[in-house]
């Protein structure tokens, strides 16, 4: 009896005195890092994280097939910032922001926070999601916690491309059931991209801005790189994009060209459907204006580009598949022609911009900068701009020649149409500028 109780306080005291080491050596790695007396509760709960994934996923401090990816420094959690813990995850793993295997993925401030690593020999990843509670806790309470105290989610799958590929089905319901927090196509996508030998760090910092991968965003990428080919920048020039249509390749855009809208270097305007039905077959995969502008002389030199995702989907293979990371598999194959951009990439129209109130008016609102370059006719975007409108005069359908437009929600329609179809008398006074309507 006394040996069976013996055996048990022994096992029991192991157990805490390897916990009392573990959490030692943590706090000595962060100590390390941080400097002694400087360590605070989301130094120790991003180090705990990181702990966790190297003791889940066998891995050893500086090991640089590893990824570390989170949310902290975005995510505020009961009114406190978390990048912190950032610091913490370093300390322990030695992934760093400039060996390219610590991403910080910008997500909205009041999601969770999460940390998530990634081994690139063995394709596991391990999601690790912390517990609201445990933010305000002090560094020694956020040591001695159960783990599942620390982390509300705790999860490790592998994400092979081929396996994602190959069993649609399990990850439609893995996702449904929000394995890794609903970052589910977020971090697989991220993880799986980083793996890629063409991968560099301009494009991974579009990724972490855009928070997924996709063949959106990675067009843009390729966009980039036709530009540097084909539009390259002088010094004093720099890019003014007007993103007509707009789609993920914008954010790789703004990220890595520093093309933002607020700095008016980047605007944004959309198509309606008729719209978009109105161009040319060329130019379906319009993707809006390029223009290398010289500050100095207010010129500047004009790509109308467009991008061809049938051609992404055909050399992916994946034009005919489905299942949840189809688009993943063809953004992996988008990033082996980083050095070939057009092979997706083409020109739809070159034009100049000779002077600084042409540029304003290829901008402004209510323009349609396609029709402005010529490349879509005018007549055609204007009448596709009130598609399935009808007017009725009496009862009768009225067929005007002069099309109808929507400008600010309202129709806009001929008044000389209209008065003359009521049977009135139109009159233009070129030189006053004057319309007069009498009866007949």
């Amino acid at each position: 009896m006394r040996v069976r109780c013996f055996f048990t306080v022994l096992v029991a005291l192991l157990f805490v005195l390897s916990g009392i080491v573990w959490a030692q050596d943590t706090v000595q790695d962060v100590e390390n890092f941080i400097g002694k007396n400087k360590v605070t509760a989301q130094h120790l709960l991003g180090a705990r994280a990181a702990a966790v994934a190297m003791d889940e996923l066998s891995f050893d401090r500086g090991d640089e097939n590893v990824l570390s990816m989170t949310s902290a420094g975005y995510a505020i959690v009961k009114g406190q910032t978390t990048e912190k813990c950032v610091d913490g995850i370093t300390a322990v793993t030695g992934c760093t922001t400039g060996g390219g295997n610590l991403l910080v993925i910008h997500r909205s401030k009041e999601l969770p926070l999460w940390f998530a690593f990634y081994k690139k020999d063995t394709k596991e990843m391990i999601y690790l999601q912390a517990n609201d509670t445990v933010i305000g806790k002090s560094p020694a309470e956020i040591n001695t916690l159960p783990v599942e105290s620390v982390f509300s989610i705790i999860a490790k799958e592998n994400i092979d491309i081929n396996s994602l590929l190959g069993e649609p089905e399990k990850w439609n319901e893995k996702i449904s059931k929000k394995v890794f927090g609903g970052n589910e196509s977020s971090l697989i996508g991220i993880a799986n991209i980083w793996s890629h030998t063409n991968t560099t760090y301009d494009y991974l910092q579009a990724a972490k801005f855009h928070n997924h991968i996709c063949p959106g965003v990675t067009s843009g990428y390729l966009i980039i790189k036709y530009l540097d080919k084909y539009l390259p920048l002088k010094p004093g020039q720099s890019y003014k994009i007007i993103a007509c249509p707009a789609w993920c390749k914008d954010d790789a855009l703004q990220v890595i060209l520093d093309t933002t809208v607020g700095k008016k270097a980047m605007y944004v305007m959309e198509l309606t459907e008729a719209q978009k039905s109105m161009l040319p077959d060329e130019a379906k995969g319009v993707a809006g204006l390029f223009i290398r502008w010289d500050g100095k002389s207010e010129t500047g030199d004009g790509l109308v580009l467009g991008f061809d995702f049938d051609k992404a989907g055909e050399l992916a293979g994946t034009t005919n598949l489905s299942g949840p990371f189809v688009k993943l598999k063809t953004a992996l194959t988008m990033m082996d022609y980083v050095n070939h951009p057009e092979t997706m990439v083409s020109t739809l129209k070159q034009f100049k911009v000779t002077s600084a109130g042409e540029l304003t008016a290829l901008q402004s609102a209510g323009v349609n900068p396609l029709v402005k370059v010529g490349l879509m006719n005018d007549t055609g975007a204007a009448a596709a701009a009130a598609p399935g409108i009808t007017v009725k005069i009496d009862g009768k359908v009225q067929n005007f020649s002069q099309p109808l437009v929507i400008i600010n929600d309202r129709t806009m329609v001929s008044l000389r149409a209209v008065a003359e179809a009521l049977g009135f008398k139109v009159d233009w006074d070129g030189t006053s500028r004057t319309v007069f309507i009498s009866t007949k």
